[in-house]
Parts: structure tokens; C-alpha cells; sequence
């Protein structure tokens, strides 16, 4: 849970709607390890629209399941767990200049069991955005796969979250990114922990956040009594990361994913940006 500089009121209100809300829309996939346990494997953003329920995440990671073989496992309590079944659609990133998302029409006996632990994301908390900011606005939360353990035989995962800005566009050009389907958020090798207070170093070790969100931050202050309230947008899925000359966290915007439900599921929208 690492972030810059802030205040108490705005820390409060990110723990809180992220506890409450966005952390609730973010599922961990885990496959099998080759003792027959199950493992952290990578994340997703669960989504409700026209009637039917979608994780949506990275297309490398909606690819290991086209293998007969493999099989991904969501947690729905401390010891049980659903296995992923639906209807997959995805990219190949090599035919697609870098896009790197995909979704899961989830089989509908998937949808109770999830819908007890976990909240499906409505339409309206999705957004386009272009806009890069310099505020801390933009929140990526994931479970990496660093962040297990396994005491008295039960395994015990956490997420992360990183409040940031967004970056510029030199590392776009840089790494060859289109600012049109991409996103690119700053990373640092310290920041602030919003428990403490302290300064702690970011863990390198992202693996596992491929196929979370992007989430672009709305912060309200009442003019009269000063109380902090946020609310949010899903703009992207994260897909990958670079540690070179610029340290950063890539998304796909959600466009892409809406483009793909117009074109493949028939759905209609009317486009929004973020404001």
C-alpha cells in the first residue's frame, strides 16, 4: 500500500473506498503448482453489462487457459475456491502492436459464488480517460505473487496498492508506447506507507498484477466541513512493467475492452471521459 506525499484526510479516504469498493471488484487467479498446490497466478477486474458477467484482465493471462491442461481457480472464502469457466476472448500481442487484454463471459454458475465475496463493477464506473495528471490520482491495486504464505497448511495472499502520477510523454516515446492505447503510470524505488506514514521501498516484484486495473481517482473536498470523499473510475487494465530509464507501470486503456464488446458481444455505449 505505497504512496507520496498526502494528508491524513486523503489517505483515510483511498483506504476506504479501496477497502470498500475497488478491492471488491479485483479477483486473484491462482493455478496449480507441480506438487498439486494451488499458487498465485495473476488479476482481474470482475464487470457487469447487458446482462452477463466478465472478468476482464491481460490477454497473456487469459491464454494459459486455452490450454486443455490448465485450469485458473478463483478464492471465494478462506478455503474454497471456484474454477474459471467461460467463454475467452483475447489478443495476440504479437499481431496487435502490444495489446494485451482479454475477457471471460463467465459461465453463469460462477456468478453466485462470486457474488458473495466479490462486487461486479456496473458500466458507469467505467471511463475513457487522456488526460495525464500530475496529482496522485491514478491507483493500481493487484495481488502480486510475492504476497503468500502458508501456515497450519492454509495459504494467506494480500494486495497491493500504489497511488501515482501519471508520466509524461517521454517514456512513451522512449519505450514506443501509443499514448492512445496506453497508459503509463510513474513508479519510484521508495514511497510513503499510508499506515505509518513511513518510508518504505516498493518490492520490485509485480508479477502477478497482470490483467488488474487502472483506476483513475476522484477526490471531493466539502467546502464547509472539510471532510474528503473519492470516488472512481476503471481506465485501464494493467498488462506489464519497465525498470530502464523510466520506472513505470503500463496499462491498455479501457477503450480497447469497450471496442471489444461492440465489435464481438454487440453492445452499444456512449462514450464518457473522465472529466
Amino acid at each position: 500500500m505505497i504512496k507520496s506525499s498526502s494528508t491524513a484526510e486523503t489517505d483515510a479516504a483511498t483506504v476506504d473506498i479501496i477497502n470498500r469498493k475497488i478491492l471488491r471488484h479485483t479477483i486473484q487467479f491462482f493455478n496449480k503448482d507441480d506438487k498439486g498446490r494451488l499458487k498465485p497466478f495473476a488479476s482481474g477486474v470482475l464487470l457487469y453489462t447487458h446482462g452477463a458477467h466478465f472478468i476482464l484482465t491481460a490477454s497473456h493471462v487469459a491464454d494459459y487457459l486455452e490450454k486443455d491442461e490448465n485450469d485458473l481457480y478463483i478464492r471465494v472464502d478462506k478455503k474454497n475456491y471456484v474454477n474459471v469457466l467461460g467463454d475467452i476472448k483475447y489478443t495476440h500481442i504479437e499481431k496487435s502492436k502490444g495489446i494485451d487484454l482479454a475477457y471471460i463471459k463467465i459461465d453463469p454458475q460462477m456468478v453466485k459464488p462470486l457474488s458473495q465475496p466479490y462486487e461486479f463493477l456496473t458500466i458507469d464506473k467505467v471511463r475513457n480517460h487522456n488526460k495525464r495528471l500530475d496529482g496522485m490520482n491514478y491507483c493500481v491495486i493487484g495481488f502480486p505473487e510475492v504476497n503468500v504464505s502458508r501456515e497450519s497448511g492454509t495459504m494467506e495472499t494480500g494486495a497491493n496498492f500504489y497511488l501515482t502520477p501519471a508520466m509524461n510523454e517521454k517514456p512513451y516515446k522512449h519505450y514506443g508506447f501509443d499514448p492512445n492505447n496506453f497508459f503509463l503510470v510513474e513508479m519510484k524505488g521508495k514511497g510513503t506507507d499510508v499506515r505509518t506514514g513511513g518510508t518504505v521501498k516498493v518490492d520490485p516484484h509485480f508479477y502477478g498484477i497482470s490483467g488488474c486495473g487502472l483506476w483513475y481517482l476522484l477526490y471531493n473536498v466539502n467546502p464547509q466541513s472539510g471532510a474528503v470523499t473519492v470516488d472512481y473510475r476503471l481506465i485501464g487494465i494493467m498488462t506489464e512493467f519497465k525498470r530502464g530509464k523510466f520506472y513505470c507501470l503500463i496499462a491498455n486503456k479501457i477503450h480497447l475492452m469497450i471496442e471489444a464488446f461492440k465489435i464481438i458481444e454487440g453492445f452499444k455505449y456512449k462514450v464518457i471521459d473522465v472529466p
